[in-house]
C-alpha cells in the first residue's frame, strides 16, 4: 500500500502544490468539453471501454477539494442488459484528469478513492476546507454505486471536530426515496495536519424498478400488461431516458410513437 500512495504521488502530484482551495473555481464549460474529449480519448485505449456513458462530477466540493483535476463518472449500463465492463473498470467508476498535462486516474473502487484523496486533494487545515472535502469524497463515493437510476443528495451533519491537527468531519449521501430506490452512504473522513489520515464509509443501497423490457411492451394487446409496462417506465422517471432512447433506435415507427408519448408524459408529469 506504502508503495502505491508513492506511486501515485508521483503521477499526480509531482513536483507542484494542488491549488489553494479558496483560489479554485469550478470548471468552464470550455474547460468541460476539452476535459470530455481526453476523457473519450483514454477509454477509447481499452477495448471495450468506449461503451461506457461520461458524464462530467461538479459541485459538491469538488472544485474546491480537487483544484487541479477534473472529475468525470464512467459507467458501464448495466440495464436492460449489462455491458461488461474491461478491465480495469468496474461498472461504475469515476476517472480524475489533471487539468494541466497528465495521465487519467480511474478510480474503480472505494480503497483506490481513499488513496486519491490522500495524494490529490488540497490540504486540509479549516472547518470549511474538512466540509467541501467531505461533500466531495461522499459525492465521489455514490458515483461508485450508481447504476444510472439512483438520485443522490448529499448531506453532512454538525460542524467538523477538531482536536489539535485532527479535524474529522461525517455525512451522508442520501438516496431520494423513488421508483422503490433507498439507502444511504455514510463516511466519516479523519484530516491530520492537511492530510486524509482515515476514511471510513459504509453503503447501504438498495435499488427499486430498473428497465428489462418495459418499452418493448407498451404495445401489447393485453391492457393489462400495457398498464404495467407504463407504471414501471413511470416510477423511474427522467432516469429512464437513455433506456427508452436506445430501445426507440430498434423500434418499429409504431413504438417509436409510444415511446415519444411514454417521454412527453413523464415530462409533463415532472417526474
Amino acid at each position: 500500500m506504502f508503495i502505491r500512495v508513492l506511486m501515485l504521488s508521483a503521477a499526480l502530484a509531482l513536483t507542484a502544490e494542488p491549488t489553494r482551495g479558496e483560489d479554485a473555481k469550478p470548471p468552464t464549460d470550455g474547460e468541460l468539453k476539452a476535459a470530455h474529449t481526453r476523457v473519450t480519448e483514454y477509454l477509447k485505449g481499452v477495448e471495450g471501454a468506449d461503451a461506457a456513458r461520461v458524464t462530467p462530477l461538479t459541485g459538491d466540493g469538488l472544485a474546491a477539494t480537487f483544484p487541479d483535476h477534473i472529475l468525470f463518472a464512467v459507467m458501464f449500463p448495466q440495464y436492460p442488459v449489462a455491458r461488461i465492463a474491461p478491465a480495469p473498470f468496474a461498472s461504475s467508476n469515476v476517472v480524475a484528469l489533471p487539468k494541466k498535462d497528465g495521465k487519467a486516474v480511474l478510480i474503480p473502487n472505494a480503497k483506490e478513492l481513499e488513496i486519491f484523496f490522500k495524494v490529490s486533494s488540497r490540504a486540509v487545515k479549516t472547518e470549511a476546507e474538512a466540509t467541501e472535502a467531505l461533500k466531495a469524497f461522499l459525492r465521489a463515493s455514490s458515483e461508485l454505486s450508481q447504476d444510472g437510476f439512483y438520485k443522490f443528495t448529499v448531506k453532512t451533519d454538525e460542524k467538523p471536530k477538531v482536536e489539535g491537527t485532527a479535524i474529522t468531519g461525517s455525512g451522508q449521501a442520501v438516496v431520494a426515496p423513488e421508483g422503490g430506490n433507498k439507502g444511504e452512504i455514510k463516511a466519516s473522513l479523519t484530516f491530520k495536519d492537511g492530510k486524509l489520515a482515515s476514511a471510513d464509509m459504509k453503503v447501504n443501497v438498495t435499488p427499486g424498478i430498473r428497465p428489462r423490457c418495459q418499452a418493448t411492451k407498451l404495445l401489447d394487446p393485453d391492457p393489462i400488461v400495457r398498464e404495467m409496462a407504463e407504471q414501471s417506465i413511470r416510477v423511474m422517471g427522467s432516469a429512464a431516458k437513455p433506456y427508452l432512447d436506445e430501445q426507440r433506435k430498434k423500434a418499429s415507427p409504431e413504438l417509436q410513437r409510444a415511446i415519444d408519448r411514454m417521454w412527453a408524459r413523464i415530462q409533463s408529469e415532472g417526474r
